[in-house]
């Protein structure tokens, strides 16, 4: 009989397309996934990766999408697999190593930075012993937008972001020398990226880690942030020295800026060919709302113990956020009017306006494009 907890991700695969094989279509593709994903995969010490980490954006490819209402923990520990080869890589180019951390996802106990409970310490890296905790439920308690959220792309993100901890720590800071956090954020942004390149996540998986890490603020005991969007920056940064750049696709997305993306969308019914129709993602800050206080609690990078002592490590949980302005990704409706050269996003404030007056240079882009 075969122990499927002591299976790797690519002999899951195999048992799974064994088990499904005789049967075609969607009804393999349902199988094949539930075969993938009943049995817990071990969090280990990959033996070896390719240059290209072919194998383990295979494994990703064939496991498909992932849970979207709970935290999909075989999902996030494949990914940990690949987040770890791709630093590797990077790690060796500098002359250095990087172990494989410890994703806790269970309720027990840290084995560093005070030994808390698990449960009152989420989504944190402890540098003593290379441990990073995940848990997205205390971040969207009370959110209005918990329906449309996908929670396991949105833990990508975080566990993304807390891995960029532990590369620090072992590599150094490179993109920001004297900002934890933005240093952190700028590896989340840079491995989304290489996800969305090789086609892993959709587009909205970034949008959505990109608004919670604008949405954060001064949560960290030693690396203080002056401004959030410092961290959206950051974030925005690595992405886009890892992604195609402008001009490529993300899925159906195209991206238009280094903020925002765009997918057109053809109306038939349509009687004036001289309007043009696009699905938008732009990034907008609404000061009409504020952040009041520590809204996610135990938000990403609270504990990084890498300065200070252990004890001011652990209360470093107790801080709170400063109330700041907030913004967001959001997926908008642009309309461009080619021969009045005007542009319109439907529902906002705003009238029609010149083509040449939008600031993120999306509208300019789009009827150089398609007018």
């Amino acid at each position: 009989m075969i122990s499927f907890d002591a299976l790797g991700a690519e002999e899951l695969n195999q048992v799974a397309h064994r088990k499904c094989k005789l049967r075609s279509g969607n009804d393999y593709k349902d199988c094949y996934l539930y075969y993938s994903r009943i049995y817990p995969i071990r969090n280990r010490k990959p033996i070896s990766y390719s240059k290209t980490h072919r194998p383990l954006i295979v494994d990703l490819q064939n496991y498909g999408e992932p849970s979207s209402d709970i935290a999909d923990k075989v999902f996030l520990r494949l990914h940990l697999q690949l987040m770890h080869a791709f630093w590797l890589e990077h790690a060796k180019k500098r002359g250095s190593n990087l172990p494989f951390p410890i994703l806790r996802l269970d309720d027990g106990y840290l084995m560093g930075c005070g030994k808390r409970p698990v449960s009152e310490s989420p989504n944190i890296y402890c540098p003593d012993s290379s441990e990073i905790t995940l848990d997205v439920r205390p971040l969207i308690n009370g959110s209005s937008d918990r329906a449309s959220l996908n929670l396991s792309y949105l833990s990508l993100a975080i566990l993304s972001h807390e891995f960029g901890h532990h590369v620090n720590k072992h590599i150094g800071r490179e993109k920001y020398q004297s900002n934890e956090e933005n240093e952190a954020d700028w590896r989340a942004g840079k491995y989304l990226g290489y996800v969305i390149s090789n086609k892993l996540m959709p587009l909205e998986g970034l949008t959505t880690g990109a608004n919670l890490f604008f949405s954060v603020g001064d949560f960290h005991l030693h690396s203080k942030h002056s401004y959030p969007k410092d961290r959206f920056k950051a974030f925005m940064n690595g992405f886009n020295d890892e992604s195609m750049g402008i001009g490529s696709f993300a899925g159906e997305w195209l991206q238009d800026t280094n903020e925002t993306f765009s997918k057109r969308i053809h109306k038939s019914s349509s009687i004036n060919t001289d309007m043009l129709y696009f699905d938008v993602y732009r990034f907008e800050i609404d000061r009409g709302r504020q952040i009041t206080g520590n809204i996610f609690a135990g938000i990403i990078g609270v504990l990084n113990c890498s300065q200070g002592s252990k004890e001011a490590c652990a209360n470093s949980l107790l801080y709170q956020g400063k109330a700041m302005p907030e913004g967001s990704f959001r997926k908008q409706r642009m309309v461009i009017q080619c021969q009045s050269n005007t542009f319109d996003i439907e529902g906002d404030e705003f009238k029609s306006q010149a083509i040449n007056s939008d600031r993120k240079g999306q509208a300019q882009y789009l009827s150089q494009r398609d007018c």
